[in-house]
């Protein structure tokens, strides 16, 4: 996990692109790849994309951008984010794929700060995709995850194994994030399907996958491609399987961009 310095310059672009797309939140929890409008999921991947790119290249080396998103909470007791871990985005036996994470708001407690599990990248492989189960439904992970309270602009960048989770927001404002997903450049970009237990479909998609397909939906798009058989059988942990709790330094980056 990485906390960068604020990138209060990019902000106000941010928010102008989130007004004309939105205006306001969704009712509760809510990120732009749920949407069912491909036309619309590019619109906002490809402006976000147009800012956020130029601003990552200067941080990264050998990554690329594959997904862009508004991930926003309205105010309300709706839009609690459970622990969970992210889809998989690359093999992670070999490689590691990261959420960038900026908050348009100040976030804490009140209003749905992300809260996070330190060394959770270490935990034995999952695999996270469509209808795959979620490792961590039998762990009440709360008390070991360490909550972010972050500035507008602030940058909080975290492996997308690490476990999670948001409360509701009960400020008097919508939560508005930016966030992307980055990857290694030169590796595959995978999805993973779950048709029996232990048993997958691996798909191998282009980077526009994440703006044709919509999260949750019953089959995947188009571009996905054919699928190769996997076997993989998801591991159930139980609070002995997470990391010891550790004190957390936040390592903060001011980036020279």
């Amino acid at each position: 996990m990485v906390l960068l310095d604020a990138a209060t310059s990019i902000v106000p672009r941010l928010q102008h692109v989130f007004d004309t797309c939105y205006g306001i939140a969704p009712a509760g929890f809510h990120a732009t790849m749920y949407c069912d409008d491909r036309a619309f999921k590019e619109r906002v991947h490809g402006e976000l994309r147009a800012i956020l790119l130029p601003w990552l290249d200067a941080l990264f080396e050998g990554h690329r951008l594959l997904l862009s998103n508004f991930v926003t909470k309205s105010t309300g007791e709706a839009g609690v984010m459970p622990p969970h871990q992210d889809w998989t985005f690359v093999d992670e036996r070999f490689a590691a794929s990261y959420n960038v994470w900026i908050p348009l708001v100040d976030v804490n407690s009140a209003n749905g700060a992300m809260s996070l599990l330190p060394r959770g990248h270490r935990i034995p492989l999952t695999i996270r995709g469509t209808d795959t189960p979620n490792a961590f439904d039998r762990v009440d992970a709360d008390s070991r995850l360490v909550e972010i309270s972050m500035s507008a602009g602030d940058v909080l960048v975290h492996d997308h194994r690490v476990l999670h989770s948001s409360p509701a927001n009960h400020g008097d404002a919508d939560r508005v994030v930016a966030g992307c997903a980055l990857a290694p450049t030169g590796v595959p970009i995978l999805h993973y399907r779950q048709v029996a237990e232990g048993v997958l479909e691996r798909f191998t998609v282009p980077e526009r996958f994440y703006t044709d397909h919509t999260f949750g939906a019953d089959h995947l798009a188009a571009s996905a491609g054919s699928p190769v058989p996997d076997r993989f059988s998801q591991p159930r942990f139980t609070e002995r399987d997470l990391p010891e709790p550790v004190e957390v330094s936040r390592h903060r980056v001011r980036p020279a961009v």
